[in-house]
């Protein structure tokens, strides 16, 4: 037997499929107070990996001036100039937030500014650098024995 649509209740009939207003505003109620709170997380993570990432450029960077320095058999020295610091011509800018500084020996010091030399030998004249953004701070020691550059915890 077939029933034709007269036979629907007119309840069941006007009933249509989706959300109502209160519905929609309650989950973008939810939406907002999540990504309220998970915002600033974020925030947070974007500057650790800057500070993390220019970390890691420049102990890379010391790295290839000890090694420039031992394949040339030429002294080879990371220069600190304001916000950039630079191996020979080749310069870097620090990523905007962080802040580099160079705790030298008084060898370390010249007109240009704090430096690391690097000798043909594998030496170096040694020092420590500290990587700073807001209230984070990473330190790279340059053993001047052996001319190794690597980061502390």
């Amino acid at each position: 037997m077939r029933t034709s649509r007269t036979n629907v209740p007119p309840r069941v009939r006007r009933r249509a499929s989706g959300f109502t207003l209160i519905e929609l505003l309650v989950v973008l109620t939810i939406v907002a107070l999540t990504a309220a709170v998970v915002a600033p997380a974020l925030g947070t993570a974007v500057g650790f990996g800057r500070l993390r990432g220019e970390t890691g450029t420049l102990v890379s960077g010391l790295r290839e001036a000890r090694a420039q320095a031992m394949t040339t058999g030429h002294s080879v020295d990371v220069v600190l100039d304001g916000a950039q610091w630079r191996i020979d011509d080749d310069s870097h800018r620090v990523a905007p937030g962080v802040g580099i500084a160079f705790d030298v020996p008084p060898a370390g010091e010249g007109a240009q500014g704090p430096f690391i030399r690097f000798f043909p030998d594998g030496r170096s004249t040694g020092g420590v650098i500290h990587v700073r953004r807001d209230d984070q701070t990473r330190t790279i020691q340059v053993d001047w024995i052996t001319g190794h550059a690597h980061q502390t915890p």
